[in-house]
């Protein structure tokens, strides 16, 4: 029987793939045999994952996502330069911002917004072009819990997260005719470095009262990066327009 839970000869693409979640889902799928395009602002950071990775003729992209009407054309000029098109796009880059509601203004709403939501749109919009994804293709989105539930501070990428929950099952009508799956992977908090700053920051009954609130304590970046790799999969083939949760129970409460 074929084994439809590898990614060997597929060509996936990773925002964020410089630290987090981002970088671990590099290691997991590159160890499932896909080939990889690493995509970052930071070069240096880059490199680093590079070096985690076994040999596959990974590749290493610098872009700033905030260019986000130059996204489209940018990935069209990607695919033509490596002469392939992509079997898999995951957006995994993200910001995140604790601002209560009354000092929220446009200017960092818009910052959340657009690298969460918005430079996702644009690559999947650029994606979803004919001669830009391969037969059976699949884009994932990282949303976050925070976008099914609430949280005070948080609101800002809260509403980022939950747009990218509602706008993954319109793509994925939208979609489904040309062959291209959409999904995202809705993750509670996860140990990454991010997490280890928020522990030197927050007291730590805050940090005691989050702990509380994951049944099967916090999540490993490999939890969410094995997520993400099965709907990359051709084990996932019939899944379009669903927000996976991986949250250790988080959200039943």
């Amino acid at each position: 029987m074929e084994n439809i839970f590898n990614l060997q000869n597929k060509l996936i693409l990773i925002t964020g793939a410089s630290s987090g979640i981002g970088k671990q889902t590099a290691r997991v799928l590159a160890h499932h045999g896909a080939r990889l395009i690493l995509v970052g602002r930071n070069k240096e950071k880059l490199e680093s994952t590079l070096r985690l990775l076994p040999d596959h003729d990974h590749i290493m992209e610098t872009f700033d996502l905030n260019d986000i009407d130059g996204i489209s054309k940018w990935l069209k000029s990607l695919v033509n330069r490596i002469g392939s098109p992509l079997n898999g796009i995951v957006h995994s880059a993200g910001a995140h911002a604790t601002i209560p509601i009354r000092m929220l203004n446009t200017k960092n709403i818009s910052d959340v917004f657009d690298v969460n939501l918005f430079a996702g749109l644009s690559l999947l919009k650029g994606f979803s072009a004919k001669t830009n994804f391969a037969e059976n293709a699949s884009f994932v989105f990282l949303s976050s819990v925070m976008g099914v539930v609430g949280q005070p501070g948080v609101i800002s990428y809260a509403a980022s997260k939950g747009a990218i929950n509602a706008a993954v099952k319109s793509a994925a009508l939208e979609l489904a005719n040309f062959g291209l799956r959409v999904n995202s992977v809705v993750p509670g908090v996860v140990e990454t470095e991010m997490w280890g700053q928020l522990m030197d920051s927050v007291p730590n009954e805050q940090i005691d009262i989050i702990r509380k609130k994951h049944p099967l304590g916090l999540g490993k970046p490999d939890d969410v990066a094995n997520a993400i790799c099965f709907l990359l999969t051709d084990a996932s083939r019939w899944i379009t327009g669903t927000n996976l949760v991986v949250d250790g129970g988080y959200t039943c409460q």
